[in-house]
């Protein structure tokens, strides 16, 4: 309903066929992941084949290379169709960042060759039972080394996207003997065959239910090929990919949500008026009002990318987290008003507003959660030293 800003063409025919799958495949489908609570296969089988699930793969290795603005506007594009899509591809999207900033030539070669040939899915895996990225995250992975170099990594793993529908995941500890991860944090690629790798906890929440983002426990030996970069390199590259992310992912949903709220408004007539609702001015308070805020948020969002483009961390750093906060706002918001604007009918299942609505309950919560990101903001509007994310 809105322009996009300025893209250039190039960056517009990947949103575009993006958009294209998204509406004609990926939205018939979401209702069924989230009523099941499974996998949406069918989905990246299509990004697969039409070229897209190596979207953030550089050119050189394959895959399409798009920058951060190209994908932040693709993933809106997903998230309007499958919410549960949108979320898992962010996190497989941004660990190929990762190994783009940290793997060696053969690493690179070898997983990004992976993801371009067969359609291998990613999982990061950093989030562990009472720990939060609210505050000063405190690793308990281990890395233990064993006689003849690798690594043996246990720990417990939550709200791992993707689950057993993953490849490989990206798990992120701490080297036995460090205290801060400054100097110890680590992480590596485990197979997901791994014998040593098994689901503790099977996912059913109240939204995102297609992600699967189980509880998984890992007692695996790591060969020392499949380590990611070196002890403490981690914190030493920009890691706000995921919560720029993050903050397509919902405003996305809210998109899908006000396009809806709109539609209604210009067509359904409700008695004894035989004008359509849009007359009303408290409907047209309304969409105009969610309008407005679905607009500051897209213009929020693209400026926050093209500022990562640009380089400036700190810039970006501002941009992002208020990004961040506000797109994961007005989702929610976006889905709380179209409800109401729908009445009574809005909550049944043959309707999708009820499940963006459950989509859009975690942007708020989703690390780095809302309360963190205006903290961050708030330090470096007041010229304090901040992070998106921190650990110990």
């Amino acid at each position: 309903m809105f322009p996009l800003p300025a893209l250039t063409d190039e960056q517009r025919a990947v949103v575009e066929r993006v958009a294209a799958l998204s509406r004609e495949r990926f939205a018939p489908r979401a209702a069924r992941y989230d009523a099941d609570s499974t996998f949406p296969y069918e989905n990246y089988a299509d990004l697969h084949a039409a070229g897209l699930h190596a979207l953030t793969v550089p050119r050189e290795y394959g895959g399409v290379g798009a920058d951060p603005v190209t994908y932040v506007h693709a993933l809106r594009e997903i998230a309007r169709g499958c919410s549960a899509t949108a979320l898992t591809f962010n996190m497989h999207s941004t660990v190929t960042t990762f190994v783009a900033a940290l793997g060696t030539e053969e690493q690179k070669r070898r997983y990004f060759g992976e993801v371009v040939g067969r359609g291998a899915r990613i999982a990061s895996i950093t989030s562990e039972p009472e720990q939060s990225f609210r505050d000063k995250f405190v690793l308990n992975t281990v890395f233990r080394p064993v006689a003849g170099g690798g690594y043996r990594v246990s720990g417990v793993k939550q709200f791992c996207s993707l689950g057993d529908a993953a490849d490989y995941f990206f798990v992120t500890g701490i080297l036995e003997g460090h205290a801060s991860a400054r100097d110890g944090v680590i992480s590596a690629m485990i197979p997901s065959r791994d014998a040593g790798v098994k689901i503790e906890g099977t996912w059913n929440a109240t939204g995102m239910r297609g992600t699967i983002s189980h509880t998984i426990r890992y007692d695996c030996a790591v060969d020392p090929a499949n380590v990611i970069g070196r002890p403490g390199q981690y914190l030493t590259i920009d890691l706000q990919g995921f919560a720029l992310g993050y903050a397509a992912v919902y405003l996305g949903i809210g998109e899908a949500a006000f396009e809806y709220m709109a539609e209604m408004a210009r067509t359904k007539t409700m008695r004894p008026s035989t004008e359509p609702m849009s007359h009303h001015p408290l409907v047209q308070r309304t969409v105009a009002e969610v309008g407005t805020q679905i607009r500051a948020a897209r213009l929020l969002l693209h400026e926050a990318a093209t500022l990562k483009m640009q380089g400036d961390r700190e810039a970006t750093m501002l941009a992002v987290n208020q990004a961040k906060t506000y797109c994961a706002d007005v989702g929610l918001m976006a889905t709380e008003r179209a409800l109401r604007l729908a009445g009574g009918r809005g909550i049944l299942k043959d309707m999708p507003l009820e499940r963006w609505h459950r989509d859009a309950l975690a942007g708020p919560v989703m690390p780095p959660a809302n309360d963190r990101c205006l903290e961050t903001a708030g330090k470096l509007l007041c010229g304090l030293r901040a992070a998106t994310l921190e650990f110990q």
